[in-house]
């Protein structure tokens, strides 16, 4: 039986780690360690300078359960620590279930995602749980998630955190499920000191300083009241508007799901290193900066095309010059087509390429893939890929309207039917789209761009 590690930062006895536990004990062995006393907003703080005691407690569906009077992220290393000694290790972790929100710009202070990334650091997949009110009762719908959720993180890397945030309402109320982003900071909420105890209320000139002033920090929304009859609240000064008409383009954001009365799954990542501006500041890229797009190259896609095996093999050779001149690589994959083929991800092995899950036509309909893109200041693109008639023509549109200088690299591209690769080919020529062979393309990024790696990419074109 698989093995679960649950945490949280509002202490080992409160509700919302009970209810965990129940529903994953159904299917896991759990183990519970979490803070003695409310640990919110901690992040990733750790205890040094004191020793931190720890308690053995009963919790009702866990195998063993713990209080330690230290941080949501001190639980976790002990817990690793000491059950691997015992030759006990978490196959996954699940930080929760949150009292109140952790949207927008709490996601970077919360403790509840601290201990998840925590978890994620150490190889743990972990998934943080969060419930919009500080008195929530409503845990049904977000624990009737866990088998999607663990399917999820299945799917991607390790090191990612999935943070997920539901309305405190009961499950017939909630009104879906969304993938969306972090609010950006600064949006429809802020965190602010304002006086408290004797100076409450006075002016900043009206302070004398004779004696320490008592300042409190709390989170406000900045959109005013909520409608009557129609709010919730969803965390400090955060107001939820459940019977609101709304439309996609109001969900963008997890703050706004919770706020309409949606569940938001937002994956996190736990890596510290920008790679694209790592690689910059190490010189390794020329003022024309450039970066590579591969479409949908997946197997069961390539199944169907012709000449599959020398499409195969440019695609490796390319993909293999474009990582040994380190410019940075994005990867889309169709939800539901098999996995990249194995020339490609050979290429990419050391995984400092960034893989993107397309549901849409063109890739930018992806928010991780206009994330991937604007992070590089790069305006040329050079793309490959499977659907030369579809996906690639779509994402090389796009890229054209947004004014990126796009190359398409016709020996890496293909369609089932040649004919459709054709036609798509001298569309894309038309709207202004560089075609070229790879090969061609190569030798322009090794004359443009100063890189040690230039004769062994001479040596995989052969």
């Amino acid at each position: 039986m698989k093995k679960v590690l649950v945490t949280n930062d509002d202490g080992i006895d409160v509700r919302g780690l009970t209810a965990l536990v129940e529903a994953l004990d159904e299917k896991f062995e759990v183990y519970a360690v979490a803070p003695m006393e409310q640990q919110s907003a901690k992040s990733m703080a750790v205890t040094f300078l004191r020793e931190i005691s720890v308690e053995k407690k009963e919790v009702p569906g866990a195998a063993e359960a713990y209080a330690l009077d230290g941080t949501p992220v001190d639980c976790v290393r002990w817990a690793i620590d000491w059950f691997s000694e015992r030759g006990i290790t978490f196959d996954y972790l699940f930080s929760g279930i949150n009292l109140g929100a952790n949207v927008g710009i709490a996601a970077y202070y919360s403790g509840t995602i601290g201990a998840a990334r925590e978890g994620a650091i150490s190889g743990i997949r972990s998934i943080a749980l969060s419930v919009g009110t500080h008195k929530s009762t409503h845990f049904e719908y977000i624990c009737s998630l866990i088998p999607k959720l663990i399917e999820m993180s299945e799917s991607l890397s390790p090191q990612t955190i999935l943070s997920v945030n539901a309305p405190d309402l009961p499950p017939w109320e909630v009104r879906g499920l969304r993938i969306a982003e972090v609010a950006p900071s600064g949006y429809a909420e802020k965190y602010s000191f304002s006086l408290a105890g004797e100076n409450e209320g006075r002016a900043a000139n009206e302070i004398t300083w004779e004696q320490a002033v008592n300042y409190q920090l709390a989170q406000r929304s900045l959109d005013g009241k909520p409608s009557p009859g129609h709010s919730s609240e969803i965390g400090p000064g955060m107001l939820s508007r459940t019977g609101d008409v709304i439309t996609d383009a109001d969900l963008r954001y997890d703050l706004d799901c919770v706020r309409y009365g949606f569940a938001a799954i937002t994956p996190l990542s736990s890596t510290v290193s920008d790679e694209i501006a790592l690689r910059r500041l190490q010189g390794r890229f020329s003022s024309d900066d450039v970066i590579a797009v591969f479409v949908d190259v997946q197997e069961n896609i390539m199944s169907g095309i012709r000449m599959r095996n020398s499409l195969a093999g440019s695609l490796g050779r390319f993909a293999g010059c474009i990582s040994r001149l380190d410019i940075p690589a994005a990867v889309t994959e169709l939800h539901g087509y098999g996995r990249v083929i194995p020339e490609i991800a050979k290429a990419f092995k050391s995984g400092r390429d960034e893989d993107i899950l397309r549901r849409e036509l063109s890739a930018w309909g992806s928010a991780d893939f206009a994330r991937v893109i604007k992070s590089s200041s790069a305006r040329k693109v050079m793309i490959a890929g499977l659907e030369t008639h579809s996906a690639v023509l779509q994402t090389a549109l796009d890229f054209l309207r947004r004014g990126y200088d796009v190359t398409v690299i016709e020996d890496c591209c293909a369609s089932r039917e040649g004919h459709d690769h054709k036609i798509a080919v001298e569309r894309l020529r038309d709207a202004g789209c560089t075609v070229t062979t790879s090969r061609a393309a190569v030798m322009e990024l090794i004359s443009s761009v100063s890189h040690p790696a230039a004769a062994s990419v001479m040596r995989i074109l052969g």
